[in-house]
């Protein structure tokens, strides 16, 4: 997917500056994320347009976004809104854990300040596809102030405060430091308990709690009535699951797979309960 040729960006619109940067960003590693910025630009700047040359851009920005969701129409993560949503919060979720994982090591510099700061504007990008999720919401707002924290106490050479508390952890493979292009001065060792990254902050479901001690493998659910109760919203929220599930096994996270397989499975066997 080629870059678009936009003319300057209006000072009415310098807002959506920083998700037109991601965009770039994300232009060859992740098309598909750039593409979602882009259209979540599109979108606040609909909303705070003030005069022609402002109309002008965006409708330049328009005509890009048509033409590259018919170029990329058959990749689900542009044309399937519900694999997209999954795939955006995945990629938010993981730099954040990145981001995070570091913060609690105590690396302080500008690629946990650019990580954080990142993650929390996909977390906004995610509005796209709806309001966001209680959980996502406070996702976003803690990668911001931590991203603003860390870059204030950087330029004064104060101490950072401690990260907000959280749950177990997990150690983020460093193989995530080199797909960002990210590197820490200092590696960091390796804790004996687990740490918080891939459990505390997951892509946004509204069900019940992950078990405190997952089995190894999905179960298999065999249908023992003929006559299954099921809505047709539990049937799209047991969808979603399937979908974040697939999205999860893009990057290989199997327990993010299993936890939301697992979720489906309830929201179906909760139906027939019904």
């Amino acid at each position: 997917m080629a870059p678009p040729s936009l003319p300057a960006l209006p000072s009415n619109l310098k807002s959506i500056q920083h998700y037109l940067k991601i965009a770039m960003d994300y232009e060859t590693r992740d098309p598909p994320i750039s593409y979602w910025c882009r259209l979540h630009a599109l979108q606040t700047g609909l909303n705070i347009k003030k005069d022609k040359e402002d109309l002008s851009f965006l409708l330049s920005l328009m005509d890009w976004l048509e033409k590259t969701k018919q170029e990329m129409k058959v990749h689900e993560t542009v044309s399937d809104e519900i694999v997209a949503q999954a795939h955006m919060e995945n990629v938010a979720v993981k730099l954040f854990n990145w981001a995070d994982t570091e913060d609690r090591h105590k690396h302080y510099n500008k690629n946990v300040v650019k990580a954080f700061y990142s993650a929390g504007m996909l977390f906004d990008v995610c509005a796209v596809f709806g309001e966001l999720n209680e959980d996502v919401a406070q996702q976003k707002k803690y990668a911001k102030w931590r991203a603003a924290h860390l870059h204030n106490c950087l330029n004064s050479g104060e101490e950072p405060s401690e990260p907000a508390p959280k749950p177990d952890d997990q150690v983020i493979n460093d193989s995530d430091n080199l797909e960002y292009g990210f590197s820490s001065d200092v590696k960091p060792a390796e804790p004996a308990g687990h740490s918080y990254a891939h459990d505390v902050v997951r892509p946004s479901i509204n069900v019940q709690p992950k078990p405190v001690t997952p089995p190894s493998s999905v179960p298999t659910y065999v249908q023992e009535s003929s006559s299954v109760l099921v809505t047709p919203e539990q049937i799209v929220q047991a969808q979603k699951h399937c979908k974040y599930a697939s999205s999860a096994l893009t990057y290989e996270d199997v327990p993010t797979a299993i936890d939301n397989l697992q979720k489906a499975l309830r929201v179906l066997q909760a139906g027939q309960q019904s």
